[in-house]
Formats: C-alpha cells, structure tokens, sequence
C-alpha cells in the first residue's frame, strides 16, 4: 500500500457539509495545532472511480475536473481530519487503495491506529468504487477537500476563534 501526502486541492472530499460534528473538527484541529500526526486518510484514484459514474455524473465531473486539475483522488473516509488539516495549514497523509491488497494492509494498520476503523476496509476496491458513485450519483456536487474548508469558514460554520487560536 503507497502512503504520501497530498494537498487539499489534490482530494476531492464527501458530500457531508456542513461537517457532522464541531467537537470532533475541533479536537482534530486542537491536535494538529500541537502538530501530532492523525490517521491516514484513505483515497482512490478519479480515474478508478470515474468508470462507476453514470452519463450525466460524468459530464457533472468532467466540468469540475476543468476547473480542478490537480484534484486525482477521492477521499474515502476523514472529512474531519482533512478539513483539520487544512485549516492548519498541514499536508494530508493518505493510504492510497489501487488494489484489493492494499485494503487489507490497511486493514491491519488499524490497530496500531496509523488506519481509523471504516466501512472501506470490508469492501474490495471495487466495490468502493461502485459505493462512491452511488453516492455520487445521489448528490452530484464535487468539491476538493480546500473548497470545502473555504466554504466552511465562509459560511461560519468553523469560527473564526479557532482559525487563531
């Protein structure tokens, strides 16, 4: 399984805005303050993912792909952690999934923590896929994990005491 770390402009994140908890962004946020290391964030490859997308989610895509170049991987778990991330101005380390042996690498990582426990890691690549442009397809507005820390912080819905603090 490769690991790097990416730029927020590099993932394209969930479709869960606002984010589900503040406490949970700010207890992220507060540790990456303090610079600690958090849980890789898994990804896959737009190009594994684009062949899931019906006619007219690919033409949605093929636009934001347009206006987002750099955008290669989407983000399959860790809306929190990556919009922490970004927020501090940190890069995001990610576990990127490109075959089924990958998933199970990262499998055993998570008890050591380098790997959160999520619903990815019960699925073959494959199947991610196929589950994300369902997902998609329900839904089908793309943004990169900057686009949505931007929006966030735009809206209020991330203060801005803990931009400063």
């Amino acid at each position: 399984m490769k690991t790097t770390e990416l730029r927020p402009n590099q993932i394209i994140t969930l479709n869960d805005y606002p984010l589900y908890s503040n406490d949970v962004f700010d207890e992220y946020l507060d540790r990456c303050k303090r610079g600690e290391g958090l849980a890789l964030v898994p990804v896959i490859s737009k190009d594994a993912v684009r062949g899931c997308f019906g006619a007219e989610l690919s033409k949605i895509f093929g636009e934001f792909e347009v206006q987002n170049p750099a955008a290669e991987y989407f983000m399959l778990d860790g809306s929190h952690r990556t919009t922490a991330l970004t927020v501090a101005g940190r890069s995001i380390a990610v576990a990127i999934y490109e075959a089924d042996l990958d998933i199970r690498e990262a499998r055993d990582l998570v008890a050591t923590g380098r790997i959160l426990e999520n619903g990815t890691l019960d699925l073959t690549v494959e199947e991610n896929c196929e589950v994300l442009g369902r997902y998609f397809s329900e839904k089908p507005t793309f943004m990169t994990v900057q686009q949505k820390a931007d929006k966030l912080i735009q809206d209020n819905y991330i203060s801005p005491k803990a931009l400063t603090s």
